[in-house]
């Protein structure tokens, strides 16, 4: 038997999920980072929507920050989102997002902290070397999500940051990647869960579902 490749998985996938929105371009560029060490690469993707259109912009709106204890029911939409990458584990996570959330934003860190010391010598007791740190793991962006006739619906954003280890080993500098997608979320209430795929250097699937 043939072993598919993440890539290969994603098309076949994609092919086979009617709920999946249309991929409308993939934008890659560079920026040297100033809270964190190194150079950043992105490759962002974005998709389209005859249902839902998201604005170029609406990652930047404003962070929504409970307040209080936050009621679960029929205000909120319960939010699952599985990762698969290459050569990593499945990642779930689990969100519940108020439907007044309109323009705000609904961000999670779930990144942490990686601080290597690169290239290093020691010289007796002490050591040397360029110490490089980074947040490695998932951020996500949920927006504007609300319920049209017997739809879900809401704008995500998923990015994910990372260093490969063949780039750790072989530079005092290595580049960080940051692999992003952004998806206009359209879920109908019987249907399967919304697949996509991005990724740059390490291939991504995400399937997006709102659960009772």
């Amino acid at each position: 038997m043939h072993k598919l490749t993440m890539a290969a998985l994603a098309a076949v996938v994609l092919a086979g999920c009617s709920s999946a929105p249309q991929e409308q371009q993939v934008t890659t560029y560079s920026y040297e980072s100033k809270v964190h060490s190194g150079t950043v690469n992105v490759t962002e993707k974005q998709y389209t929507s005859s249902v839902l259109t998201c604005a170029p912009n609406w990652r930047d709106g404003p962070i929504y920050t409970p307040k209080g204890i936050i009621p679960i029911g029929h205000d909120h939409l319960n939010f699952v989102i599985n990762l698969f990458a290459d050569g990593q584990e499945e990642k779930t996570y689990t969100l519940d997002v108020p439907q007044a959330l309109g323009s705000r934003v609904l961000a999670k860190d779930f990144q942490q902290g990686k601080e290597f010391m690169l290239q290093a010598e020691s010289n007796g007791i002490v050591q040397q070397g360029e110490h490089f740190a980074y947040p490695e793991g998932y951020y996500v962006r949920i927006s504007q999500p609300s319920v049209q006739g017997s739809n879900f619906v809401s704008c995500i954003g998923i990015d994910h940051m990372y260093v490969l280890d063949s780039d750790l080993q072989a530079s005092s500098n290595p580049p960080i990647q940051l692999d992003r997608v952004v998806v206009p979320f359209v879920m109908d209430q019987v249907n399967q869960p919304v697949k996509v795929s991005f990724g740059s250097k390490i291939q991504h699937i995400a399937e997006i579902r709102v659960q009772p």
